[in-house]
């Protein structure tokens, strides 16, 4: 039997897109929803009976939330730097590409696949209410 799993967690956090033309290319925030669409079947139940635990919405929400999410390169050096020295370590997530809706949703299915790559997961990444970008391993 197929089983299927929905859950939607939001976060808070700033980014700004290098090279793009146009405001987004300033540092600006966005409170942010994820919807992961997880399934699988029977065979793939834990021994407690569960298939994807929903507290991994928690897990990636910490990645991001409240944090300012920038794409590593030399033109956001100085900003990384003066984050991590004013805010905290912590207090940014460094990516390899810009912090896109794209890039977000294909950054946590890769998470994902990692923690179990048996189920088949889609993921949408809300920049706003009415925008988004949806990734999925099928």
């Amino acid at each position: 039997m197929i089983i299927k799993e929905s859950t939607r967690f939001d976060f808070d956090s700033a980014h700004r897109l290098v090279g793009y033309d146009g405001l987004c290319n300033n540092l600006h925030g966005h409170m942010w929803n994820v919807t992961l669409d997880i399934e699988g079947n029977t065979s793939d139940l834990d021994k407690v009976g569960i298939l994807w635990d929903f507290t991994g919405g928690k897990k990636i929400k910490k990645m991001f939330d409240h944090k300012t999410i920038l794409k590593n390169c030399e033109e956001n050096m100085p900003l990384i730097t003066c984050l991590k020295e004013t805010c905290g370590p912590d207090s940014v997530f460094v990516m390899h590409d810009n912090p896109t809706a794209e890039h977000l949703a294909c950054l946590i299915l890769q998470s994902l696949k990692i923690e179990n790559d048996k189920l088949k997961y889609k993921v949408k990444v809300y920049e706003s209410p009415k925008s988004y970008a949806e990734v999925s391993s099928e």
